[in-house]
């Protein structure tokens, strides 16, 4: 199942407002599942490494939108769900 969040073609400023605030989500759910009390060591070490991989790609994508001299720029962004196959079906 596909689902389109992004099609068009947007100013530098709002590409990059856009990238920063999905990047901000997926900051936020990782520092949620952090303060959880049920969460392992393993799980912690894993979310605090996916917080710092997604800084450094927001910090990566901002610097690549700004070099240049664009005005405008296509961002495409689509989510794709797989569902396994369920177990003795």
């Amino acid at each position: 199942m596909q689902i389109q969040l992004i099609s068009g073609r947007f100013s530098i400023a709002e590409a990059e407002q856009l990238l920063t605030s999905i990047i901000k989500v997926k900051l936020a759910f990782h520092e949620e599942k952090i303060r959880t009390v049920y969460q392992t060591e393993e799980d912690i070490k894993h979310s605090e490494t996916r917080i710092k991989h997604l800084e450094d790609t927001l910090r990566k994508a901002i610097i690549k939108l700004k070099e240049g001299n664009r005005e405008y720029i296509n961002v495409q962004a689509d989510i794709e769900l797989r569902f396994p196959p369920q177990i003795g079906q």
